[in-house]
């Protein structure tokens, strides 16, 4: 009895867990995608004044940095809601 009690409390944590994570990702993947346009576009400035060398670099860094974590965020929502939410509490994903 207890461990089915033990089981049923750590799939209760996972799904805790998993919904904390897809709160935290929903909102942080569209910052993040905010992020990388908003450098690609700084980027996109600088270079059509005119500017060059090391001017760039950073711009150019940045938007590579915040499209992996927006990315990553996308990816992590869907398979959180598609994949590890359905196992864990055995109904259809939504």
């Amino acid at each position: 009895m207890d461990g089915t009690r033990f089981r049923q409390d750590e799939r209760s944590t996972q799904e805790s867990r998993a919904r904390g994570t897809m709160r935290i990702w929903q909102w942080a993947r569209w910052a993040a995608l905010v992020l990388a346009v908003s450098w690609a576009v700084s980027w996109v400035v600088n270079l059509l004044q005119g500017e060059g060398g090391r001017d760039l670099w950073w711009p150019l860094v940045s938007t590579v940095i915040w499209t992996g974590v927006a990315v990553n965020g996308f990816v992590t929502y869907r398979r959180i809601r598609t994949t590890t939410l359905p196992a864990l509490t055995g109904r259809p994903s939504a």
